[in-house]
């Protein structure tokens, strides 16, 4: 039965083929608050981030993550990456200029800056949360699929079976088309086959329906009824203040008229819709109000930008003969308007890169001026030399150092700091440098040959588990179990504290682990005894020390160790699933099962462990 839906139009008022509106049909439910949260996405301003500063990109950037769904800002967020991104190497050339112009040697040049990580920290937040969006969305696409998939069967056996009234049947009809059009988005793979067995059905029904006067006079008076519905509305959004909030609802409107509109008795068929058609027709000439507010906006923003570029053009004239506390005065009111150009939103497009460069001439010409007054100034040169000569006389101190966490941590602090310390004086700049340069060479010569001396500890420390390991073979262990436990794990913890060795020497850990379980062994103890002293021994030291870091780092390792022992089993499970048709008892399919029968019973073990980890109280 032809169900009216090739005769009717997209909400753009082009013609849609009825193949077109199936796929259409592949959506997430379009529910009217659905059509207002796609309001509120296309309503999130696009920027010139190119603009911004660091600390502006990574606020805005934080911003997008918290107030809106991650789906929606992938646009905004790849604008911020690339404009953080150029923005890094334009500072990285002009530091690497400075560096070089300052007497600096260009392999010894070292770009360093915190706003890298700041960033990495938000934008590797937002991947995360795109991450698990689509993983939910994968879990929502196979419950949808579930869904329709018994929709189709249950439609199937309401014209095959045929078991109920016609009042009950039709109510059934109208229940199945209603869980169909908000069952939402499905795979895509299985897409196209879903829909035509659904449509097939749903012509089948529509064939009985036309042998059946009852039920299908029953659906007719229902599907007009929609209409009306849907017509009530659009003349509803005829006069909605927004325009972008209309028309997305019309794409609703008309979704809605396709699945649940059709078909009505023939001689209201055509009236109703040329009535909606010329509603949405309404709707659409509305679209020009929208074009026109962007534009008037745009040509706002345009005039403001233009404004503040005449500002600092006018401070830039105005600033040559100033002093210090001007220059500051000056300083703040130009990161004012700075900000202020930034906060804007966009301009005409044949507009944008004339307004963008002639504000970055002004900015420039300000800076280069603000750069000519301050290299003038003799006396903060001279502050500078006398800083530099301050770290100087830091790294001599460090030059001989020992103590290397401690001096690798101050010789970069100040090397960190002697690049932000600014020009001195040209005659001073070669030589200070040079020194300052060969001291800090000199430590981290140093510092590169630390592992000669650290190979004398590890030597001292086989020499200390050689004896020790002596001295635990010729132990005797309690015949008591638990006194016995107790001594053990005294060795083991003992053991553990003398260090490293060198690592041609391991063999002497695998000889004491050895060992150690030998004498575990002579114990006799089950499986599940030994486990629960283990488990309260990790419980006892957790406690003593009272170290919630310990604590952290044992619940981060067992989380992980689930993890892995989940991906094992559900892995050796796939395995098993290739021998469908295998023998059994063959030898390799029983070492298959019983790699997962000890992964499970490992897993139980874990997950008692991570439970018991929890209910840790440190301040008990």
């Amino acid at each position: 039965m032809n169900t009216e839906m090739d005769n009717l139009h997209n909400a753009d008022g082009e013609n849609n083929s009825n193949e077109s509106t199936k796929n259409d049909l592949n959506t997430e439910s379009y529910k009217t608050n659905e059509s207002n949260n796609q309001e509120e996405s296309n309503e999130i301003t696009l920027k010139d981030y190119d603009t911004f500063s660091f600390d502006v990109l990574i606020d805005e950037a934080k911003n997008l993550l918290s107030k809106h769904d991650v789906q929606d800002i992938r646009e905004h967020f790849n604008q911020i990456r690339d404009a953080f991104k150029n923005k890094l190497e334009k500072e990285e050339a002009e530091k690497k200029k400075a560096f070089l112009e300052d007497g600096g040697n260009e392999i010894d040049f070292r770009y360093e800056t915190s706003y890298r990580e700041k960033f990495n920290v938000v934008y590797n937040d937002y991947k995360n949360q795109l991450s698990i969006h689509h993983k939910q969305n994968e879990k929502k696409e196979d419950e949808n699929l579930a869904e329709r998939l018994a929709i189709i069967d249950e439609l199937k056996s309401l014209y095959q079976e045929q078991n109920d009234s016609s009042s009950s049947m039709f109510k059934k009809f109208r229940e199945l088309k209603t869980r169909w059009h908000n069952a939402g988005r499905i795979p895509a793979k299985n897409a196209e086959n879903i829909f035509k067995n659904y449509f097939f059905h749903l012509d089948n029904f529509y064939t009985y329906l036309d042998m059946n006067k009852e039920l299908q006079t029953l659906d007719y008076a229902h599907n007009l009824e929609v209409r009306y519905s849907i017509i009530k509305r659009a003349e509803e959004l005829i006069n909605e203040p927004n325009v972008q909030k209309a028309l997305n609802e019309l794409q609703y409107l008309h979704r809605l008229w396709k699945e649940e509109a059709v078909p009505v008795q023939e001689d209201l068929r055509e009236p109703t819709w040329l009535h909606f058609k010329e509603l949405t027709n309404k709707i659409h000439d509305r679209k020009g109000e929208l074009n026109e507010k962007i534009k008037q906006e745009q040509k706002d923003n345009l005039e403001k930008k233009n404004e503040i570029i005449s500002k600092i053009k006018s401070i830039n004239e105005s600033v040559a003969n100033k002093s210090h506390s001007e220059w500051q005065k000056a300083i703040t009111e130009i990161n004012t308007l700075r900000e202020s150009f930034i906060g804007l939103g966009r301009v005409p497009k044949d507009k944008n890169a004339e307004t963008w460069d002639a504000f970055k001439k002004e900015t420039r010409e300000f800076n280069h001026i603000k750069n000519d007054f301050y290299k003038s100034l003799k006396s903060d040169q001279q502050i500078n030399l006398e800083k530099k000569t301050a770290l100087l006389e830091i790294a001599k101190q460090h030059a001989e150092s020992t103590d290397w966490n401690n001096s690798v941590a101050v010789i970069k602090k100040i090397q960190n700091d002697w690049k932000n310390i600014g020009h001195v004086p040209r005659k001073n700049s070669d030589k200070i440098w040079k020194e300052f340069k060969e001291t800090c060479n000199k430590f981290f010569d140093r510092y590169k040959k630390r592992h000669e001396q650290d190979n004398e500890k590890l030597e001292q420390n086989f020499e200390q588990k050689t004896s020790f390991l002596d001295k635990f073979k010729a132990a005797q262990i309690s015949e008591d179990k638990d006194q016995a436990l107790k001594e053990l794990q005294s060795f083991k913890s003992e053991w553990n504290t003398l260090g490293k060795v060198p690592s041609d020497k391991l063999a002497i850990n695998q000889e004491f682990n050895s060992l150690y379980n030998s004498k575990i062994s002579d114990l006799n103890l089950s499986k599940a005894e030994l486990n629960d002293y283990e488990l309260q021994s990790l419980v006892n030291k957790v406690k003593a020390n009272g170290n919630s870091s310990m604590l952290d780092d044992e619940i981060r390792k067992t989380r992980k160790n689930i993890e892995e022992l989940e991906k094992d089993i559900n892995q050796l499970d796939n395995n098993v699933n290739f021998f469908s048709n295998a023998n059994k008892d063959s030898p390799l399919l029983r070492d298959v099962f019983k790699q997962i029968d000890e992964k499970r019973k490992k897993l139980t073990e874990e997950e008692i462990k991570l439970k018991t980890l929890f209910n840790i109280d440190l301040n008990d």
